[in-house]
């Protein structure tokens, strides 16, 4: 029991802290995990490094946690010191009391900071065994794991070494699964069967999206899971914003919405979530239907977001499909942005300028087109705003604006009509096609890739600038030539005696007229 002071099991570290974010990313938060903690119920069993608030929110009165700092296991005894049922307890995993078993057993940062430079250097797999086995038969399993190969990864550089990185490396560590399905694989090798799992974006330890597996292999949900995770930012893109700081390789965003066109996103998303329950003595898979109900937990949603500062959950309707927690349908289809793009590529005119119409004359036109979504009943939905906000937060222009520079670095900008390509759609959307020169230079730095393209493009605008200022002045200097060879055409044909006469000719012919007319005067005139 706690009463404001922890108990130490030996092995901890004196003077460090996982909770502070000062030595490494910080504890795992937030609100969309939290929705997944209504899975686990009964003596539960918190590993690792957790945020206090994501603490308060696990249902279970019979709570256990375990941290390795001892700062942090103080900070946390002196929050519960009103609970005499919470327990806290400092050091390595190794001397964990292991039992009474557990009910419910949550590790959603992993295994990683568990180890302390007190205590033995244990393998992922000897942590694993060695937690699993303080979880009772059909006990649950709630378990994080960081993706080497995610999107908060790859389109980055090495992030810099922190003081929490004396050991190996996961990815050197070979008892630790590689991928998602040997990791479900290992589950299931001691005897956890796999209930649920679910994709964290942007980042595995404040996720602001969790997309089960259901969702993510739906095709009909392609254009809202589009939409969501185009809101999503990987951890460091916002660092590549800073002075002198490089840019990542690619646009994140773009990588995730490649992942998902071509089915890969679950594979290449920052991190998982699992949940996972042990089998009975007799072997036989617990139930996992929404139906059921379980004496350790509840059934989690599928998918968990945040929209305008509050969280969304998404469920399997009664008759089928997605709704959200307050019924309103998950909307089907593809968006805006995707099907003009798609339209581009195949140089469809006609289709993308009834698509920008269509979009541009409705309601939704100053609503991004990558947060709005075509169902295939032409119904239209903006994703990007809840029930209590207001269309509208976004002008018309600035919306254009950034399906141009989306088209610009997907490559296809060399396939519409030559001029400002944000001009150019709004001459297509039926728009007046008022000059949007800033199209471009208003966009940040997505990555080197769109300095790339960019740079491509600007040089292709330059040799076509280039090229037309040649023509003029080749066709100026062809002028210049004709007009020369006229003029001395002129010159010699003023000079020649047959000129000369003919203008004396005429100068006579002219006098004559005079005199008839003046001899014609006199005549007419009454003596």
């Amino acid at each position: 029991m706690t009463s404001g002071s922890p108990r130490l099991l030996g092995g901890e570290m004196l003077a460090w802290s996982d909770l502070d974010g000062s030595r490494g990313p910080g504890p795992v938060g937030g609100p969309t995990l939290a929705a997944l903690l209504t899975a686990v119920g009964g003596r539960t069993l918190v590993v690792g490094p957790h945020h206090p608030d994501l603490l308060d929110t696990v249902p279970s009165p019979d709570l256990t946690i375990l941290v390795r700092g001892l700062a942090d296991a103080e900070t946390l005894a002196a929050r519960y010191a009103d609970r005499p049922e919470v327990q806290v307890y400092c050091g390595g995993p190794e001397r964990l009391p292991a039992s009474p078993q557990y009910d419910s057993l949550v590790a959603l940062d992993g295994l990683g900071r568990l180890a302390s430079v007190e205590g033995p250097e244990l393998s992922w797999t000897d942590r694993f065994d060695l937690l699993t086995s303080m979880l009772r038969p059909t006990g649950r399993l709630l378990l994080g794991a960081e993706n080497p190969l995610g999107l908060h990864r790859l389109p980055f550089p090495p992030p810099p070494r922190t003081d929490s990185d004396w050991t190996a490396p996961d990815e050197y560590d070979h008892t630790r699964p590689a991928g998602l399905p040997r990791l479900r694989d290992r589950l299931a090798a001691s005897g956890l069967w796999t209930v649920g799992t679910w994709a964290t974006f942007p980042s595995p330890w404040t996720p602001t999206a969790l997309l089960g597996t259901e969702l993510l292999a739906d095709a009909d949900l392609t254009g809202f899971l589009q939409a969501t995770l185009s809101t999503t930012q990987p951890t460091g893109a916002a660092d590549s914003d800073r002075p002198g700081a490089v840019p990542p390789f690619a646009d994140p965003a773009r990588l995730t919405m490649l992942a998902l066109r071509h089915g890969g996103v679950t594979e290449s998303a920052p991190g998982w979530v699992l949940l996972a329950e042990r089998l009975t003595a007799a072997g036989s898979t617990p139930d996992v239907s929404d139906e059921a109900t379980d004496q350790v937990g509840g059934r989690p949603p599928a998918g968990v977001l945040m929209r305008d500062g509050r969280r969304r959950e998404v469920r399997r309707g009664p008759a089928g499909g997605w709704r959200f927690a307050d019924g309103t349908v998950v909307p089907s289809g593809r968006t805006v942005e995707d099907l003009a793009l798609t339209a581009t590529a195949r140089r469809e005119l006609p289709g993308l300028r009834a698509l920008l119409t269509a979009w541009q004359a409705g309601p939704l036109a100053d609503v991004p087109g990558d947060q709005v979504v075509v169902a295939p009943d032409s119904a239209w939905h903006a994703v990007a705003v809840t029930e209590s906000a207001q269309v509208g937060s976004a002008e018309v222009g600035s919306v254009l604006r950034r399906l141009a520079a989306r088209t610009a670095d997907a490559g296809l900008a060399h396939l519409l009509p030559p001029g400002e390509l944000a001009a150019t759609l709004a001459a297509l959307s039926g728009r007046e096609p008022e000059s949007f020169a800033d199209d471009r230079t208003q966009t940040t730095a997505r990555g080197w890739r769109e300095l790339l393209i960019d740079r491509d493009e600007l040089a292709r605008e330059l040799a076509e600038a280039r090229a037309l200022a040649q023509w003029y002045e080749r066709t100026l200097a062809e002028r210049d030539r004709e007009l020369t060879r006229l003029r001395r055409i002129v010159s010699l044909l003023s000079g020649t005696p047959t000129a000369r006469a003919a203008r004396a000719l005429l100068a006579g012919a002219r006098t004559a007229r005079r005199s008839a007319r003046t001899a014609l005067h006199h005549l007419r005139r009454p003596t």
